[in-house]
């Protein structure tokens, strides 16, 4: 015989929240049971939120619920049971389908005639737009609090959060350790002192733990990661850095921002000239790749018996026994990068003509690109005009507002497409400068990656866009463009028409990049998104 269910929920999983709520639903669903002559209910209690599905004790219950062996539910409120269309469908079609016979709540009682299964839909429907709404009217104060300067999670190190009432805190200077943080900026700011040293310092001989509310030893909290994250943290100059934006803070500065930006100096001045351990480099790692199952070849030494030293470059799944590419050998594979090097360099005449060419065709793009500017500011103006006077004409009630909408929104479209078109638009001067470099690479090419070093040699084929590719005993280049532009220019090319091809290449490539950040951009501006 189905029995009646108590089920009781508090919304928070934290146990210093709403503390009362749960024994106060439990105590008044007895109570109920007893009126009803309910005898020994199932009891059903949790504390999850029920904002999104997949509480473990609803699932539970009604679990029971469509199995016969609970057709009746007894909660204190509508809103206990669901907060998402989810869950209320789920009760609801309980309800509809007799699996579930009467919801008790401290209201009123639902029953799976028509009516009442309404007026639980209604309240169902309510609680989850009570639980959307609060979530948004968190965001939108949590925002407030950060335009006023607010901060409003943990305190960083050496400020401490204060609870000044039961819904408002503030950030106060840490007298303990305030002064650390002080010191450690000091001390970054000569120059002489490590990340490591700084940690040390702080560990063993100030005897400090920079989280004594949080650590469980006194080593966490001073690694030389947590003193990088504090010496880059902008929030002790009165910044503060919250997804993604920047506010300014109304809390007290530490350290003033000359001293911050000699400390961010100092680092990124160690971080390029700091000594890292030698270790062996390969030319052709990470660029050479196994044409039979697209691994790429790593480089190793082997030492032969007359004592001699060779490179080869094998595939790793060639040392499991699954690919029959044999590992090719350093001499092997310069040469078949030189025959094709040879074959697209440039001599100083020849670059000379190619930069003669190039300034003639950023000339008449530039003209091009003038004439396009004047069409758009043409175009813009006149679709202020058309708006003005549809204004003017919703005004005087010649259109209704449907109509006005309409063609209103048909003229911003227009202005957006043109205002995104002329962001993707490619500027002369920044087109000029890869194209340039692109043709300066070729020059002497054959001789500057025989005189270069591994890591020279490696970019200077990716620079070009080179990829090689082992077949068998072979290797070959496999050249994108504009580099299979040059490669396919012939003995006496026309000049014109390889400066012309390989600046399109270059040229079509930026304008597809400057068009989708245009629509990014567009997208986030719509959102309300800054980036800095």
């Amino acid at each position: 015989m189905p029995r009646a269910a108590i089920y009781a929920r508090k919304s928070s999983e934290s146990d210093d929240r709403q503390c009362l709520s749960l024994s106060a639903q439990i105590d008044w669903a007895q109570t109920t049971c007893m009126r009803l002559d309910i005898r020994e209910p199932l009891l059903f209690q949790e504390s999850r939120s029920a904002k999104t599905p997949g509480r473990p004790e609803f699932a539970r219950l009604m679990a029971l619920v469509k199995a016969g062996e609970v057709d009746m539910i007894v909660c204190w409120k509508a809103d206990r049971l669901a907060r998402n269309a989810a869950d209320a469908g789920t009760v609801l079609f309980a309800l509809e389908s007799k699996g579930l016979r009467q919801v008790v709540t401290s209201d009123r009682s639902y029953t799976n005639e028509a009516d009442s299964e309404l007026m639980l839909g209604i309240e169902l429907g309510f609680s989850a737009k009570y639980s959307k709404d609060l979530s948004k009217n968190v965001r939108r104060g949590l925002a407030e609090k950060w335009r006023r300067g607010e901060w409003s999670f943990a305190a960083p190190v050496g400020y401490r959060n204060v609870r000044l009432s039961a819904d408002r805190g503030v950030i106060e200077v840490d007298p303990k350790l305030a002064p650390v943080v002080k010191r450690l900026f000091e001390l970054a700011a000569t120059g002489n002192y490590s990340l490591n040293r700084l940690a040390t310092l702080v560990r063993d001989e100030w005897h400090v733990t920079l989280r004594p509310n949080r650590c469980t030893k006194s080593s966490r909290g001073v690694s030389p990661s947590a003193i990088d994250k504090i010496l880059r943290n902008p929030f002790y100059i009165g910044v503060m850095r919250v997804k993604g934006e920047i506010y300014q803070g109304s809390h007290e500065p530490l350290v003033s921002r000359t001293m911050f930006s000699e400390v961010r100096r100092v680092m990124a001045a160690r971080n390029r000239t700091a000594e890292r351990p030698k270790k062996l480099t390969f030319a052709f790692n990470g660029i050479l790749r196994c044409s039979e199952c697209g691994r790429r070849l790593s480089g190793y030494l082997k030492t032969k018996p007359s004592g001699k030293t060779y490179t080869y470059y094998v595939c790793g799944k060639h040392l499991q026994g699954g690919c029959s590419q044999p590992q090719l050998s350093e001499p092997e594979i310069t040469s078949a990068i030189l025959a094709v090097l040879d074959s697209v360099t440039l001599s100083e005449r020849e670059l000379a003509i190619v930069q003669g060419e190039l300034w003639e065709l950023r000339g008449r793009l530039y003209g091009d690109l003038q004439a396009a500017k004047g069409r758009l500011e043409a175009e813009l103006t006149d679709l202020d005009i058309r708006q003005s006077k549809l204004l003017d004409l919703f005004l005087a009630e010649g259109i209704n507002r449907d109509e006005f909408d309409r063609k209103k929104r048909d003229i911003e479209g227009r202005r957006s497409d043109l205002l995104l078109s002329a962001d993707a638009e490619a500027n002369p001067a920044e087109m000029f400068e890869p194209v340039q470099n692109f043709f300066s690479t070729l020059l002497d090419a054959g001789n500057v990656f025989r005189r270069a070093e591994a890591d020279g040699k490696r970019e200077l084929l990716r620079k070009l866009g080179f990829e090689l590719v082992a077949r068998g005993k072979e290797t070959h280049l496999d050249a994108g463009k504009p580099a299979a532009i040059v490669g396919d220019r012939g003995g006496q090319p026309l000049w014109w028409r390889l400066v012309d091809e390989v600046w399109n290449c270059v040229v079509v490539r930026r304008k597809i990049a400057n068009l989708i950040g245009a629509l990014w951009n567009a997208k986030n501006r719509r959102l309300g998104y800054e980036f800095l």
